[in-house]
Order: structure tokens, then C-alpha cells, then sequence
């Protein structure tokens, strides 16, 4: 399981201090970097400004303010969990829909708070990672289409052999010091054309 490189900056937001005061403290001795806001507003503005890896919030108030900060985090792609009385089922699944990665229910054992946030930070951590792989796949798989058009286009237009094509293209990316795929896209776009030697 990947690990973070700095210590887990942690956003919390819960209106009652006493429990903001109780969660921050117990994060803090496991050693994340616990930041705490008692209202979503200030809590959406803290993660705009810190860049958390993880946040907990509150959605347990009857105000719908906690469910817009619940929406703002998943898109803004930062991993949370919510808080939650045992009595707002629907509202759990409307955050579960939202992004959440788990719910905690009041009242808060922290025995169990803290490992939580480990386990989603962690998890977090590691869905990031694929969701970066996936997209360099995607960007290699683009880039390969590219080559392998061009390396056809080449091999009709100038009837050279697939290896011939594909070294001319080599080759005259290196002179113009760009990538095989930059100058093979250009090819297929027709924005440029092979100089044979």
C-alpha cells in the first residue's frame, strides 16, 4: 500500500468543538496535520488554500451546507469521509453518492476515528495513483495510434519497410529535437511532412 511522502494533512469539519477539539488532537498525536473548521464554509475555503490529502466532515446537521461541501470535495478530487448521526440513513447514502469513501457514526469512538482516516488516506492515495496510470495509459495508447499511423502513412507514401519508416521517423524527430509521437501526430495532421535523405 503507497504511502504519503509528507505528513497527511487532514481537513475536519464539525460544529461542535468539543469533538472538532477531540478528533483534531487525536489526528494530530498520530501524526497527521490535522486542520479544523466548525462551519463548511470555512471548511470549503481551508480546502482550497491547504490542498488536504483527506477531510472528515459533519453531515449531521439538519442544514444542507455539509452536503454542498460533501459535492464541492469530489470535485474538486479531495477523498472524504463523513460524520454522521445513526439516525440519517439517507443523507449517509446521498454523501456515499457524492464521493464519500466511508461514514462514521456518532458518537465518535476515536479508537476507531483515527485508523479510519489511516486506511481512506491510504486508499486514497492509491486510487489517485491508478487514476494517473490510466491516464498515461490512455495518453501512451494516443501517442502509439499516432507512431503507428504515421509509420503506415510513410510506408505508403515513400514505399519504405516498417522499419524503415519508423527509423526515418526516429530519425527526423532527433534532428528537430521533439518526440517520436509530437512529430508523428503532426504527420497525421498533415501539419508536417517526412524529409527522406
Amino acid at each position: 500500500m503507497p504511502r504519503l511522502t509528507t505528513k497527511p494533512r487532514v481537513l475536519v469539519c464539525e460544529e461542535d468543538d468539543s469533538v472538532l477539539r477531540s478528533i483534531g488532537s487525536a489526528l494530530e498525536a498520530a501524526g497527521f496535520d490535522a486542520r479544523t473548521a466548525s462551519d463548511p464554509k470555512a471548511a470549503w475555503a481551508d480546502a482550497q488554500a491547504l490542498a488536504p490529502h483527506f477531510a472528515l466532515i459533519d453531515i449531521s446537521s439538519p442544514r444542507s451546507r455539509e452536503m454542498t461541501l460533501a459535492r464541492q470535495l469530489a470535485r474538486a478530487h479531495v477523498p472524504f469521509g463523513v460524520l454522521s448521526a445513526r439516525d440519517d440513513a439517507e443523507q449517509v447514502e446521498r454523501a456515499i453518492e457524492s464521493g464519500a469513501m466511508g461514514c462514521l457514526f456518532k458518537p465518535l469512538d476515536l479508537a476507531i476515528v483515527v485508523p479510519s482516516i489511516g486506511l481512506w488516506s491510504a486508499r486514497a492515495v492509491e486510487l489517485q495513483r491508478l487514476r494517473d496510470e490510466k491516464q498515461s495509459l490512455q495518453q501512451a495508447v494516443r501517442q502509439n495510434r499516432s507512431i503507428g499511423t504515421a509509420v503506415g502513412l510513410l510506408m505508403e507514401r515513400y514505399g519504405l519497410t516498417l522499419a524503415d519508416a519508423f527509423e526515418s521517423l526516429r530519425r527526423q524527430a532527433r534532428s528537430e529535437r521533439r518526440s517520436v509521437a509530437a512529430l508523428a501526430s503532426d504527420i497525421v495532421a498533415g501539419v508536417a511532412a517526412l524529409r527522406l535523405p
